[in-house]
């Protein structure tokens, strides 16, 4: 049961974890973390799949309370403060959700809706828009989705957008409640070229923004990460094999011992390029 809120004393950190573990069923899923992510910057968590990267958001989000360790999340203590109210200063989406449990936090919303109307269901944390949105909620919205590119789908069926459409409406709505840290799960799952490019677009626009939140991005491609990125931690078989700046951890060396696969690293235009050679592949069979 949730307890009163319990402040952190420091206001510049969004995140901090200390001897973090999380173990379900007897798996160990998150293994003594020890990290800091500052208010304002963009960090990213990079590993293979099933590592515990999600593991990590939901954590976060307060969907699943460590086993041990403390976890500190805007200035409150995961298992200290009162869950639904944190939740509503965090934006997540987090699209390869699909389990009901999760739907509410930024997984989907109904496909009937508007796509004005599916961006404002964030303001109420529900899949389907039960209640009314104010004028200026709205007006919010339509702004949120101009932003992202988005203002000529106002009022189309949020079904009838292509995915990549639909992805960058999930991240306006993680953002009609001004949220102080956004987390995005692997926002480019499953679309191509332009869509996932599309999707950075969006991004990188929310992170000029004045008072951008924190952004924690989650993902298995270093394409994906933002020139502004600042921290990376390297996350496998759920604990981090190392953590600092860009420069010092997105190298050959690092991201063959992450992938287990052995990788060629390329800086262009502030971005981070993998290369697989095909000798490789011997070793991985």
């Amino acid at each position: 049961m949730n307890r009163a809120p319990s402040q952190h004393p420091n206001s510049h950190i969004a995140v901090h974890a200390e001897n973090l573990h999380l173990v379900r069923n007897g798996t160990n899923i998150l293994s003594n973390l020890n990290f800091k992510i500052n208010r304002g910057e963009v960090s990213a968590i990079l590993g293979p799949n099933g590592c515990g990267k999600t593991t990590f958001a939901r954590a976060i989000m307060g969907q699943m309370f460590p086993t041990s360790g403390n976890l500190h999340v805007l200035g409150e203590t995961i298992g200290q403060t009162h869950i639904p109210n944190l939740r509503k200063r965090i934006g997540l989406v987090n699209p390869t959700t699909d389990t009901t449990a999760h739907h509410s936090v930024g997984a989907v919303v109904d496909a009937r809706l508007t796509t004005t109307q599916a961006v404002c269901t964030g303001y109420f944390a529900t899949v389907g828009l039960y209640d009314s949105p104010s004028e200026s909620q709205i007006q919010h919205a339509t702004d949120n989705l101009k932003h992202v590119g988005l203002g000529h789908r106002l009022d189309h069926c949020f079904g009838t957008l292509s995915t990549g459409e639909q992805r960058r409406a999930l991240i306006a709505r993680a953002l009609v409640h001004l949220p102080e840290l956004l987390i995005l799960d692997e926002p480019t799952a499953g679309l191509d070229l332009a869509g996932r490019e599309q999707v950075l677009m969006a991004i990188e626009m929310i992170l000029t923004k004045p008072n951008a939140p924190a952004v924690i991005m989650i993902t298995h491609h270093v394409e994906e990460l933002s020139p502004k990125t600042s921290h990376i931690f390297l996350m496998k078989n759920g604990h981090f094999i190392a953590q600092g700046p860009p420069k010092d951890i997105i190298t050959p060396e690092h991201l063959t011992e992450l992938f287990g696969c052995k990788v060629y690293v390329r800086n262009l235009h502030g971005r981070y390029w993998l290369e697989v050679l095909p000798e490789a592949w011997l070793d991985l069979v």
